[in-house]
């Protein structure tokens, strides 16, 4: 056989591997981790910060991008001068983050509400988070103000973060 014949074996030998195990080799297998909140739907505050959570324990930039709301804005305080981002450079900073490390560990030290009455809600939220790279640890504590944007389809709420304001 000649090299391209091989190389083309090959490729099918592993198609077919792929395809007959049925799994997804681009996401890991959630059941295998222990303590770690499942994910939810963002049907309620609490449900959105549950995937907020989530995203960023399994480094799922799919589901993070679906928690911020079109309008999404970040903001903090650049030593007295306060800069932001919008949602698609906020995905982009935050693809990098799960790149960059082994682990990341986020905690809300916040009870979130199920629903408001409100189209807009703001919160604010104190939370530990911690990234590992497998030689070094990085453990922060801060503070966040969140603003909610709800939408209402088909009698069914859907929440997105609108704001995420980083407050120290």
């Amino acid at each position: 056989m000649n090299i391209k014949k091989i190389h083309t074996v090959k490729i099918l030998l592993y198609m077919s591997l792929i395809i007959l195990t049925s799994c997804n080799i681009f996401s890991p297998d959630y059941d295998n981790f222990e303590n770690v909140p499942t994910s939810s739907d963002n049907k309620t505050i609490d449900g959105l910060m549950r995937n907020f959570v989530y995203s960023y324990t399994f480094k799922d930039s799919f589901l993070y991008e679906e928690i911020l709301d079109q309008d999404f804005l970040f903001e903090y305080d650049n030593e007295g001068i306060y800069e932001s981002w919008t949602k698609d450079e906020d995905i982009r900073i935050t693809k990098r983050i799960f790149r960059s490390f082994k682990k990341i560990d986020l905690v809300f030290n916040t009870i979130f509400p199920e629903n408001t009455s409100m189209p807009d809600t703001t919160l604010y939220a104190s939370f530990r988070i911690g990234f590992y790279s497998g030689e070094e640890v990085i453990n922060l504590t801060g503070f966040s103000k969140f603003t909610f944007k709800k939408y209402t389809e088909e009698e069914q709420n859907r929440y997105t973060i609108k704001y995420w304001g980083d407050l120290k």
